[in-house]
């Protein structure tokens, strides 16, 4: 009972401490820019809700950490209406009023009023800032942790498998896939498992000769981390863990290979939603802040349970922890980036409209955006919500 108690305490703090870091950073970046702009913010708040707790800067900006922990926001001056960004006619409205009610020319300071080339860097922000926190984290990770690094040398080839059908043996090593480096193991688990039902030109090096061949990857449930299934190709080979090099890295090293784990998550990210629009993924494998909740909480209570000291168990769930926020601050900033208006990807696109055009997108259209908009967030939440259900059943072995 205690120890289920003090597994259920972990995971709750994990998830908070994550899910908090990452909402963070990213209104952290919306306000950080508008502050250099000089536009005057009325709240940043962590958390949705009723303050738990609060308080004003000198800025006159009120800080709080709601009730309900599942996001955060940051509401500039002035900011009034679901589009957010009213048109000319009623921005004329709007300086009136500020003029009246809160004196001359404060107006200068609320987002609405200023260059177009502003209002895009303070809203861009926000999804930019949670790349570069993924980047430092998983830098930071490759600098003090190093890293096992696998080469991708078959060990085994699974009878009546795909790999088999297509001609790979043991002791080969892959060399290319489509063209493209895969050397690694996980350049090889990334190229397969996003291709399922996909011929791969395959390249590999077999007693010193180079050997092509071709294989299809069949969609597969397995298991991941922390117990959870998902479906992803496979094709049946596998490969020796006595081939793993553990390596260490400079910071310079480490500062890329931060940058080129970003860059491979938005890119396996891009690949999925598009095999998503060509109906080649069912798009099982996204999920919303249930999947998150059950992942990160797993996670925090695992590592409570890992031998060793005190002072070990805290490595190894802040390890965890701080490499799944990377993750998970990559998927924030790119969700946000959608073309959807009511996300920040929304407003760039009506931005985008206003440089081509020189005005603002009129209002009702804008509004019409927003409930369209509002519908989508709605539809692709309940359909996240219901990939959460059929995860968390699977992890505990509720299959019917």
């Amino acid at each position: 009972m205690l120890q289920a108690f003090s597994s259920t305490i972990i995971g709750t703090l994990s998830f908070l401490l994550v899910l908090g870091l990452v909402v963070f950073i990213h209104e952290l970046g919306h306000y950080s820019v508008a502050r250099f702009f000089k536009v005057a913010v009325e709240r940043f708040s962590i958390g949705f809700g009723k303050p738990i707790v609060k308080w004003t800067a000198k800025s006159g900006t009120e800080w709080s950490i709601g009730r309900i922990p599942l996001g955060g926001y940051v509401k500039f001056f002035g900011d009034a209406g679901a589009a957010s960004n009213p048109d000319t006619e009623h921005l004329e409205q709007i300086k009136r009023s500020m003029d009246t009610e809160h004196g001359k020319d404060v107006w200068k300071t609320c987002l609405h009023f200023k260059p177009l080339y502003q209002r895009v860097l303070v809203v861009a922000a926000g999804p930019f800032a949670n790349f570069v926190l993924a980047v430092f984290l998983y830098a930071g990770l490759a600098l003090v942790l190093g890293n096992d690094v696998l080469a991708a040398r078959v060990s085994s080839v699974t009878p009546g498998s795909v790999a088999q059908k297509a001609g790979f043996t043991v002791g080969d090593k892959f060399v290319s896939i489509n063209g493209k480096e895969a050397t690694m193991f996980r350049h090889v688990v990334q190229a397969i498992s996003l291709s399922s039902d996909t011929p791969l030109n395959v390249v590999v090096e077999r007693d010193a000769r180079l050997v092509e061949l071709t294989v299809t990857p069949v969609r597969t449930v397995q298991k991941d981390a922390v117990g959870g299934t998902f479906a992803a190709g496979q094709i049946g080979v596998g490969f020796s863990r006595s081939e793993v090099v553990h390596e260490r890295y400079t910071l310079a090293q480490a500062g890329g290979i931060g940058v080129s784990n970003v860059y491979n998550s938005l890119a396996s990210t891009g690949v999925y939603i598009k095999r998503i629009f060509q109906g080649k993924e069912d798009g099982k494998a996204l999920g919303s802040i249930g999947k998150i909740a059950v992942i990160t909480g797993k996670m925090g209570a695992d590592a409570a349970k890992v031998e060793g000291s005190l002072g070990d168990k805290f490595r190894v769930w802040a390890s965890r922890l701080l490499g799944l926020a990377a993750g998970l601050s990559v998927a924030l900033g790119f969700a946000n980036l959608m073309p959807i208006p009511v996300l920040d990807g929304g407003h760039l696109m009506y931005y985008g409209y206003e440089a081509i055009m020189r005005r603002p997108l009129s209002e009702r259209v804008q509004e019409i955006g927003f409930k369209l908009g509002f519908a989508t967030l709605i539809t692709l939440f309940l359909v996240l919500t219901w990939n959460d259900i059929g995860y968390v059943a699977d992890m505990f072995g509720n299959k019917g």
